[in-house]
């Protein structure tokens, strides 16, 4: 059976748990499942996952923030939350604190199975590349996950890091909302247009852009973005 990567789960209802594991072992992965922060946490350490889905309640619990953890420390791993809150207005404050997707806990296994692969597949694509993209006074490591801004380190998530590059490598070419999801998230995953303003807002603020007024990512109202 083909090994898609291994995934972490921490989720503290147990018949959910299962559900999801059996799910994500039938399409070809290798699954964990732990009930509390400090039980993934051990996991962490003794080997990353290539995707971590985590309820929200337990992030919630638990001290220190494990978004900055998870960038910081395993930056080649993909992050999901999953939450009982349903509502647009969750999912976008649950992608603004650096998460790379938002998900119902309820949600069919088979949505949660396309979304892992997609972000997955997406990570090894730039850990085979020891190409680095400089422009203007932005470097991007693509090797490393890593930019620098005159230097300094700026944090990103892994779906900004990656829209990042989208529009680097694409200098000048206008990308719009539909575009942006299918290239980033992929055709078979449904994801609302207002996530990538989201993500747009964020990687301008990590990039240090404030206002209307944009050096690097410029909106082309009724059409997109692209890097100026």
């Amino acid at each position: 059976m083909t090994n898609f990567g291994k995934v972490l789960v921490a989720i503290s209802d147990k018949k959910i748990g299962e559900r999801i594991r059996n799910a994500f072992l039938k399409a070809g992965f290798e699954v964990q499942i732990v009930r509390s922060m400090s039980r993934a946490k051990v996991w962490f350490r003794k080997e990353a996952p290539h995707a971590f889905l985590v309820e929200k309640a337990l992030i919630q619990d638990s001290s220190g923030n494990l978004h900055q953890w998870i960038r910081e420390q395993y930056p080649h791993t993909a992050l999901l939350v999953l939450s009982k809150n349903r509502s647009s207005k969750e999912r976008i404050s649950t992608l603004e604190q650096g998460a790379d997707d938002c998900l119902s806990l309820f949600e069919e296994c088979d949505e949660l199975i396309a979304r892992v692969k997609a972000l997955i597949r997406r990570i090894q694509c730039l850990e085979n590349s020891p190409h680095s993209i400089r422009i203007k006074d932005i470097e991007i490591r693509l090797d490393t996950h890593e930019v620098f801004k005159n230097g300094c380190p700026i944090e990103l998530t892994y779906t900004q890091f990656r829209l990042l590059c989208l529009f680097a490598t694409h200098r000048d070419t206008v990308f719009s909302r539909d575009e942006i999801l299918e290239k980033i998230w992929g055709e078979s995953v449904i994801v609302e247009a207002r996530t990538v303003d989201v993500h747009v807002k964020r990687l301008r603020e990590k990039l240090g852009e404030k206002g209307k007024t944009s050096q690097y990512i410029q909106t082309i109202h009724g059409l997109g973005y692209r890097f100026a």
